[in-house]
């Protein structure tokens, strides 16, 4: 992706999904979606191409209909999912471009799968790990991108796996994992399980010699014995 003069873009405008007018240079002054920049140049105005609302001109940063004076233009570039720039990481969330607290954009490494992190602390699509303390060594799962590690903690969706053993733990099919002492559902551990007989039956299912489990919970009213696919895929139709 790359920077694009909205003054040579077809009739000066983009047009995005549903025919949605996100730029548009009128009457010598830029347009966002029918609201005008005042702050804006039209002369050197670029908007970021595949994104609808990051845009700057010679001067700043503009995210939407606001000018992000904080942000040095100059050095501001994308970085994954992430931006930096000399000061800052970068993460936009819904209708903001917001800094990562304490980032260090020397050192901010994007991970993938929303996951990024600096040598103190990890982000996952902008949202602090706090538990995460070992941030220089985390590393996304190759397998499956909602999952990282930092060989002290293993995470789901940006969340730890309590007590899970990183040297042992590995991905099981439909979300669920283990690592010989836990199974997890996500990020959340199933209760009581038996580790010698416990079975994954269908999607969120799975089973041992004592309960049947839903995604980490207990169906109380679901005997293990006999419990099989076919009981699962039945049950879960009957949810909907």
């Amino acid at each position: 992706m790359a920077w694009k003069r909205l003054a040579d873009c077809p009739e000066q405008k983009i047009i995005g999904n549903y025919q949605i007018e996100y730029w548009a240079i009128r009457d010598g002054k830029v347009w966002h979606q029918k609201r005008k920049l005042a702050a804006a140049d039209p002369a050197s105005f670029e908007v970021f191409e595949g994104l609808d609302f990051i845009a700057r001109d010679a001067h700043s940063v503009f995210h939407a209909w606001s000018r992000l004076p904080q942000i040095d233009r100059n050095s501001f570039v994308q970085h994954g999912s992430y931006w930096r720039d000399r000061h800052s990481v970068y993460c936009e969330y819904e209708t903001s471009l917001r800094p990562l607290a304490d980032s260090n954009p020397a050192s901010f490494r994007d991970l993938g799968g929303g996951y990024g992190a600096d040598n103190q602390q990890a982000w996952y699509w902008g949202r602090h790990i706090k538990s995460c303390v070992h941030s220089s060594q985390l590393q996304l799962v190759a397998d499956n991108p909602l999952y990282a590690s930092d060989g002290h903690q293993v995470y789901c969706d940006g969340k730890p796996l309590r007590g899970a053993q990183p040297a042992s733990w590995q991905l099981l099919p439909s979300g669920f994992s283990g690592d010989g002492r836990g199974i997890y559902y996500m990020e959340r551990k199933l209760p009581r399980v038996d580790m010698a007989t416990w079975q994954h039956l269908h999607r969120s299912w799975s089973k041992d010699k004592n309960h049947v489990f839903y995604m980490n919970r207990i169906e109380k009213d679901a005997t293990p014995e006999g419990f099989d696919k076919a009981c699962a895929i039945a049950r879960e139709g009957m949810a909907f």
